[in-house]
Formats: structure tokens, sequence, C-alpha cells
């Protein structure tokens, strides 16, 4: 019955192990390109509000 129960947690850690080696470098991969995403896209949007105010200035 020891041995069983060893069995199980070296398995759940195992198992917790890859689950951190893959989760954090992905979550980290994600909210970088949602950071750079969401950049370009208020960049853009500062440049069009730019292009459109310009005509109503002059």
């Amino acid at each position: 019955m020891n041995d069983s129960g060893a069995l199980f947690f070296v398995l759940m850690a195992g198992l917790a192990g890859t689950m951190t080696l893959v989760y954090f470098p992905l979550r980290l991969f994600l909210t970088a390109t949602a950071r750079s995403r969401r950049l370009r896209l208020l960049q853009r949007i500062r440049r069009l509000r730019d292009e459109l105010g310009q005509p109503l200035e002059s």
C-alpha cells in the first residue's frame, strides 16, 4: 500500500512539473503577444485620430 502511495505521489509531482514547464513559457508568450498587439492597435488608433483631426483643425 505504501509503494502505491509513493508511486502516485511521484506521478503527480511529475505531472505538476510538466504542466509548469509547459504553462509558464506559454503564458509569458501569450502575454507578450497580447501586449504588443494592444500597443500596435493603440498606435494605429492614434495615427487615424491624427489623420482625421488635421483637416478639421485647418
